[in-house]
């Protein structure tokens, strides 16, 4: 069951999502998919498609799917325990690190949604949100112009991570930034651009 500290981030996400995409014209675009992702993650492993529901963020108004489409989003709260680092720093004996079971199921989700992309956005207790993306999706942000403020401070790296699915990257180049720094930095009208570019 999700505690009430994860529910309650991702409506305010979901809320701050909205408000960003529509630059500050509306707030009910997005919102908590079907028991977070896990209706259509039990389809999937039955070989079904529920459309719109993959990741924890729906597009509940039209406006919202091309993004979407762009990107499935994850969403983990809490869990202050876990880090990026448990990835760097564990014994190679140790079993699959928290951090990687996120990054798998991001993937997961992204692939049966068929999404471009995904971004992977945590927060644990008393800190600010962090996104993380990959690396040549970053990249492509950037060639199109969408961060018109970089973000500060932002970190690239090259992270090996064990999954239990063959098929995922295990050494997946990853970009991190803040949540904050996304909002403030990234144009949804250059993002539109990117989703034409990559339709």
């Amino acid at each position: 069951m999700k505690s009430k500290k994860g529910s309650a981030f991702e409506r305010k996400f979901c809320k701050e999502l909205s408000l960003w995409w529509t630059l500050g014209e509306r707030e009910d675009i997005f919102w908590r998919s079907s028991n977070s992702g896990g209706r259509a993650t039990v389809r999937a492993a039955a070989g079904k498609t529920t459309s719109g529901q993959y990741g924890d963020v729906a597009a509940i108004d039209p406006l919202g799917v091309p993004f979407l489409n762009l990107v499935t989003i994850e969403l983990k709260r809490g869990f202050s325990q876990f880090t990026i680092q448990d990835v760097f720093d564990k014994k190679n004996q140790a079993a699959q690190q928290e951090w990687s079971k996120w990054y798998e199921q991001t993937v997961i989700s992204a692939n049966n949604a068929g999404s471009h992309s995904w971004l992977l956005i945590t927060r644990r207790d008393q800190r600010d949100p962090l996104v993380y993306c990959p690396t040549i999706f970053h990249e492509e942000l950037c060639k199109q112009g969408c961060f018109t403020v970089e973000p500060s401070p932002f970190m690239e790296f090259t992270c090996l991570v064990r999954t239990a699915t063959p098929t995922i990257d295990k050494c997946p180049s990853l970009t991190m930034m803040r949540w904050d720094d996304w909002r403030s930095g990234v144009s949804p009208k250059r993002i539109e651009q990117l989703i034409e570019r990559t339709k």
